[in-house]
């Protein structure tokens, strides 16, 4: 009964700090555009925020059994304040690079406590459906990241102080729940088997291809729209409607997955991709593109967990939520940073050419998948 009423308690929270952790992504190659950074000094700060995501995952286990989770949660939020106050102090690549190389820790922990509160209080009916509504409040805090940044400050300091506003918030929320983890006798770092089980192999790379994929809508999207002469509100915008279509698609992708197969429904989302990222390369349809961009990119890490989730045991589950957060953090640090060196090198377009080909590899994995 406790948990009953802490889920909708626990989706609070993690509206606020998705709010904020919206805003901020858009806003920080905005930043840094306007100070003229060149793609790939903008591509590896939003891989320094990816290696944080990486690090965060690898140790969420052994702060939530040091601390328990509603701590492990809280002390994550005060690091996510301090360090975004913390960009005020300089605007070099180095310093942010770090400041946002500790956002990423702070985001990976608290991730981690809410996914393994869900997965673990969750039945095996029921899992996916919490997980759909999970990534529904995910993405519509996303979403209304995105359409309050313009009535966020634009001086980074006091953009800072309205973060930390809302981690309050957050961490108020968190404290009213009634959640407990099992605690690991093993090593935090012991997740290898995971990883190496065959039976959520095919799960656990759509993680990482979800990864690939996010990681650079939100590291170079918006770069990608102001160098096309785009306004911060115009560039806004377009992101809203990205998430937002990401929202809508969460629960009808997550019931065609139950109910025609999770291998059927990956599949015709990967094609889709490609055809949105065709209509992209060629500027054509791009508000329909940008609908089916979303509506297939957002989709794939719901279903790629249920996927993986439902070949291990109860007792595991943390475990496996560790090694999901792995691939999908490799994934987010890896592509920013690749993809944004083949713009910078070639052109911006190449943005969309790297989504269909990664679409392209997922469609015909899946195709030789018994």
């Amino acid at each position: 009964m406790k948990h009953s009423y802490s889920f909708p308690i626990l989706l609070t929270s993690l509206l606020f700090v998705t709010i904020a952790l919206s805003a901020l992504n858009t806003q920080v190659p905005l930043w840094l555009v306007r100070e003229e950074f060149s793609l790939g000094q903008i591509g590896l700060v939003g891989s320094s925020y990816f290696t944080g995501n990486l690090v965060g995952t690898i140790m969420a286990n052994w702060f939530i059994s040091r601390f328990n989770a509603r701590f492990t949660y809280t002390y994550s939020c005060i690091i996510f304040a301090i360090a975004t106050i913390g960009l005020s102090f300089s605007m070099d690549f180095y310093s942010w690079a770090i400041w946002r190389f500790f956002i990423g820790i702070a985001c990976a922990v608290t991730w981690v406590v809410i996914e393994s509160c869900i997965l673990v209080t969750g039945t095996v009916r029921t899992r996916g459906k919490m997980l759909a509504v999970y990534l529904t409040t995910y993405y519509l805090g996303t979403v209304l990241g995105q359409a309050l940044l313009q009535y966020f400050p634009q001086e980074v300091l006091y953009f800072g102080l309205v973060i930390a506003v809302l981690m309050g918030l957050a961490i108020l929320f968190i404290l009213l729940t009634h959640y407990k983890l099992p605690k690991k006798k093993k090593s935090s770092f012991n997740i290898m088997p995971m990883i190496m089980y065959k039976p959520s192999r095919v799960g656990l790379i759509g993680c990482a291809i979800a990864g690939m994929l996010i990681g650079s809508l939100y590291s170079l999207m918006p770069a990608y729209y102001s160098h096309l002469g785009y306004s911060d509100n115009q560039v806004a915008n377009w992101m809203v409607l990205l998430i937002l279509s990401g929202v809508i698609a969460q629960m009808p992708a997550n019931w065609c997955a139950d109910r025609f197969g999770r291998r059927i429904v990956l599949l015709v989302e990967s094609v889709f991709m490609m055809i949105a990222c065709g209509l992209l390369i060629f500027n054509v349809y791009g508000v329909l593109a940008i609908i089916l961009l979303g509506a297939t990119i957002y989709t794939i890490y719901p279903i790629s967990m249920a996927w993986a989730c439902s070949c291990v045991r109860k007792q595991e589950i943390v475990s496996m939520n560790q090694a999901m957060l792995l691939t999908n953090t490799l994934g987010s640090l890896v592509a920013p940073a690749v993809i944004a060196f083949i713009m910078d090198t070639l052109s911006n377009t190449y943005l969309f050419i790297s989504f269909a080909i990664i679409s392209l590899y997922f469609v015909v994995l899946l195709l030789l998948k018994k």
